[in-house]
This record gives structure tokens, C-alpha cells and sequence, in this order.
């Protein structure tokens, strides 16, 4: 089972902090990006898994295409580069 932090969150919460707290076993979003560039993660991002198990579902073949990101966000952009 993993964790989720929908984000954003209210002001209140120090988001680092509570992000930190999350074991990169439970990274269902993968925020610990180092695990996610070497392979460490348990998960795939979510997000971008989504659109690849979208595009799969469709049949929509993905050999040859380009894609582009709009955004750098942490849990789309950075992990679609």
C-alpha cells in the first residue's frame, strides 16, 4: 500500500516536512526523484503511469511519437523528461 499527499496543501502545513516523511517505500508519487532516476521506487508516478496506461488501454501505439511536458511539476514534468 502505498501514500498519496494531494497537493496543494493549505498554508499551514510545512509540505517539505510532511513529503520528507514519507518512505520511499510508500512514495506512491515519487517525490524522492533520486529513487526514482537509479530505479529505487516502489511505485511509477502516478500521473504519468495514468497517461501511459490510458494510451495502452486505447491502443494508441507510442514507437516514433514525441510527447510535450508543459510544466516541470514533480510528479508529471520532472518524471516525463
Amino acid at each position: 500500500m502505498g501514500i498519496l499527499v494531494q497537493l496543494p496543501l493549505p498554508p499551514r502545513f510545512e509540505i517539505a516536512r510532511i513529503l520528507h516523511t514519507i518512505s520511499v517505500e510508500k512514495d506512491v508519487d515519487g517525490f524522492h526523484l533520486g529513487g526514482l532516476v537509479v530505479g529505487g521506487t516502489v511505485f511509477p508516478p502516478c500521473t504519468p503511469y495514468g497517461v501511459l496506461k490510458l494510451l495502452e488501454h486505447e491502443r494508441i501505439p507510442l514507437e516514433g511519437k514525441n510527447v510535450v511536458v508543459v510544466g516541470a511539476s514533480n510528479i508529471v514534468g520532472k518524471p516525463m523528461r
